[in-house]
């Protein structure tokens, strides 16, 4: 028996983090995101909605063994964030220790995404719900197919082992252009620039996050890369070191520029005593994987947003 409660921050609720944290240390080796208790706080425009939260819980058995005994137990969370586009992005965790029950699939059609009655809880103006499905796992798929999700976006997961000393190469800028570390005073540009990309991103409050620029002998910043010696969820000091985002030039030498971004990057993490990065690269962004691969990163998994509408029927299979 599962019931689920709606309400706007549930944050605060010992049960709720606790759930959330076993989740995050229990996916951190696959590379998963980690939902965080709090919505990460994004610059820009904000949402044209409430946050929705919700919690459900499962009737378990509780005591010593020979006694009788049962509480509600919270099995998994979701937040719904509402986008000007008239989406509403989804996050879902389900508790480590209950998944591969149909927790997720029993709950969807509860609220009644099956049968196209999503909107009495997605909310007033979302129009669909959007989430991103990491790695090709068959229980996504299955879900996908039974409520009429497509997907509308993926994003690849390459990673660069650094197992073997000195397997960095060292690559050098090309004339004319100098690698610094990012000043906020002079390279107001390049700050709000990084701002952007990391709205969806990791955030500037990642762990140890350093930003290195690739600048002309006239200051002009070419590119910029942003990284650190913690993984992409933030969480997991053990795990690997990450390339949040490589910005790079739209003339001249871009190529060169973005190796040697690159390069720097994967020497102060190799310093650091990293093993391992990751990054998350558009699969489509054809100059952006050449770059990240001419330095040893190779694909390790692909990641699927999908879509579902909330004003029609699903299809159900």
């Amino acid at each position: 028996m599962i019931t689920y409660e709606w309400g706007t921050s549930f944050g605060s609720d010992p049960e709720v983090v606790s759930l959330l944290r076993d989740a995050a240390d229990f996916d951190a080796e696959q590379g998963f995101s980690a939902v965080q208790p709090v919505p990460t706080a994004t610059e820009g425009e904000a949402p044209p909605g409430p946050v929705r939260e919700l919690v459900a819980r499962m009737r378990e058995e509780v005591g010593a063994p020979g006694t009788t005994g049962e509480e509600d137990a919270i099995v998994a969370f979701l937040r719904l964030t509402p986008q000007s586009d008239g989406s509403a992005g989804v996050e879902f965790v389900v508790g480590p220790e209950y998944r591969s029950l149909g927790i997720a699939t029993l709950l969807f059609e509860q609220l009644g995404l099956a049968r196209g009655g999503a909107t009495k809880w997605a909310g007033e103006g979302v129009r669909s719900l959007r989430a991103w499905s990491h790695g090709s796992h068959p229980a996504a798929e299955r879900m996908s197919r039974r409520f009429g999700a497509v997907p509308v976006d993926a994003s690849w997961r390459i990673i660069r082992p650094m197992h073997r000393p000195g397997s960095v190469p060292e690559v050098g800028p090309p004339e004319g252009v100098s690698l610094r570390a990012l000043d906020p005073e002079t390279d107001a540009s390049t700050v709000a620039a990084l701002a952007r990309a990391e709205q969806d991103g990791p955030g500037a409050d990642h762990p140890g996050r350093e930003v290195l620029v690739a600048a002309e002998a006239s200051g002009e910043v070419l590119g910029f890369v942003a990284f650190s010696p913690h993984p992409l969820t933030g969480e997991a000091p053990a795990g690997p070191g990450s390339v949040h985002v490589l910005s790079m030039p739209d003339r001249g030498a871009a190529h060169a520029v973005s190796r040697a971004l690159l390069s720097a990057t994967l020497l102060r993490l190799a310093e650091a005593g990293v093993r391992e990065v990751e990054m998350s690269v558009d699969p489509l962004d054809e100059p952006l994987v050449r770059a990240c691969r001419s330095v040893g990163f190779h694909h390790d998994q692909t990641d699927v947003c999908f879509s579902v509408p909330v004003d029609a029927p699903a299809a159900v299979a």
